[in-house]
């Protein structure tokens, strides 16, 4: 259909359109002055902004916990890189960390000290499953995955993250943030039924009511799509790592002893879950930067679950390094492991008592940080996690300690040497992550490199 234009109609038209085009244009300026949407580049294997380029070490510490890590540097050289928080108890609960210190300033208040004394700062965000909602099925898993698919705590959740990203860019430096510890596993053994995809998990984005996300599908693809547009809305100096359960695959990888689990499959499979989790752009919207993992939880002392560092059986190092490295290459991505159990089997001090139980992961990392570097990891939190276990600082306030040694996994009363220091490990990390940064922080490979495990 044709449309003739009077002669005045005709003039009306040729003043109008210019200004009707000015206004659509000046509306859209507006829009954009007032929510600028920031596009962050890919990170695949390389490092975002603020991450160091040398491999490095960081220690759980809360605020106002940084002159014992001063202390640590100042008499032993021990120069962390990273410190990090949680951010925990809920998002409607009127006990998060919004109402921790000063109302909404808890994050900046920790950002603010932790750079102050020269630490990167990281927040481990984990808020979900202790929020008040539906119990699903009562477990763990069913409870996370109710308050996901839940609008009223969703509605919650979007406010509170949204929180935290604007303080992180009106902060302007980068954070490292740890997003939702265990809650991508319960996705990821949900999304099995689905074929491993995200998108078949039901979540709440659109129906929460959030303006920032209208038009976003209700599924856990569309969650995490959320979190990264609210993220490049507010805080693109935002670091975020997509969490990853070793257990995710039904698999748990820090448990199993199966001589012939491949684990370059079991990494495929967990690579093609996390493609569907943020790790793919879409529609402008930014990925994930980095992966994080958490190896265990509590010393293996406590738990009575050992990994084999002279890689003979099942459950060794090496196994977890031919993880890691396929792991990195499917993805792309450099990994974070986080919450790296403390204990030592060096000190007297560690005789598998609360506060004090033994573990071998920190002398087998620090023995074999090339290995690690070359399978695509590029940074090591240490923190004790859930249970009593070994503290960097004197957590226990019970002084120097030096009972008797003890006989442990593959270690009979080796234990022997006498601590000088308060510290709940003996001082094992202030003395030898010291030595690594006296001897000169290992290099990390470049953004084209291809991981490798031994």
């Amino acid at each position: 259909m044709s449309v003739h234009l009077t002669p005045r109609w005709r003039i009306f038209a040729l003043v109008l359109t210019p200004l009707l085009i000015l206004g659509v244009v000046a509306g859209v300026w507006a829009a954009t002055r007032q929510s600028p949407v920031v596009q962050r580049p890919v990170t695949k294997g390389g490092f975002p902004a603020g991450i160091p380029t040398h491999f490095s070490f960081g220690v759980g510490s809360g605020l106002r916990g940084t002159s014992d890590l001063n202390d640590m540097r100042t008499r032993n050289g021990t120069a962390w890189d990273v410190r990090y928080q949680y951010l925990a108890a809920g998002v409607n609960t009127g006990n998060g960390w919004q109402t921790w210190e000063q109302p909404g300033q808890f994050a900046t208040l920790y950002m603010q000290e932790s750079q102050r004394n020269g630490y990167l700062p990281a927040l481990v965000y984990y808020m979900l499953l202790q929020s008040n909602g539906p119990d699903g099925d009562g477990s763990e898993k069913g409870k996370d995955l109710a308050h996901l698919a839940d609008p009223g705590v969703m509605r919650a959740y979007y406010a509170d993250w949204t929180h935290l990203m604007r303080a992180i860019g009106a902060n302007g430096k980068s954070t490292l943030v740890i997003v939702e510890p265990d809650l991508w596993g319960y996705i990821e053994r949900a999304a099995a039924g689905h074929q491993d995809d995200a998108a078949g998990v039901p979540a709440s984005v659109a129906s929460s009511g959030n303006a920032d996300l209208a038009g976003y599908p209700d599924n856990a693809a569309g969650f995490a799509r959320a979190l990264l547009h609210l993220r490049d809305k507010y805080a693109p100096n935002a670091i975020l790592t997509l969490h990853v359960s070793i257990w995710g695959t039904g698999t748990d990888l820090g448990r199993d002893t199966n001589d012939s689990l491949d684990v370059t499959e079991l990494a495929k499979r967990q690579a093609s879950f996390l493609a569907t989790a943020g790790l793919l752009s879409t529609n402008g919207v930014s990925t994930f930067d980095l992966l994080s993992i958490d190896i265990a939880d509590r010393d293996s002392g406590e738990t009575g679950v050992w990994w084999d560092p002279t890689n003979k059986s099942p459950n060794s190092f090496n196994r977890f390094l031919r993880y890691a490295a396929a792991l990195a290459g499917e993805t792309e991505r450099r990994i974070v492991l986080w919450q790296v159990p403390i204990g030592n089997q060096v000190y007297q001090t560690e005789d598998n008592t609360p506060g004090h139980y033994q573990d071998n992961k920190a002398h087998y990392i620090l023995g074999h940080v090339a290995d690690f570097a070359r399978a695509g990891v590029v940074m090591i939190l240490f923190g004790p996690g859930g249970g009593e276990g070994s503290h960097v600082t004197d957590e226990h306030g019970d002084g120097v300690t030096n009972p008797a040694p003890v006989s442990s996994f593959q270690c009979d009363h080796c234990n022997k040497e006498k601590s000088e220091y308060a510290d709940d490990d003996g001082g094992y990390l202030r003395l030898t992550v010291g030595q690594y940064y006296k001897n000169g922080p290992h290099p990390l490979p470049g953004a084209d490199f291809q991981p490798v495990a031994p």
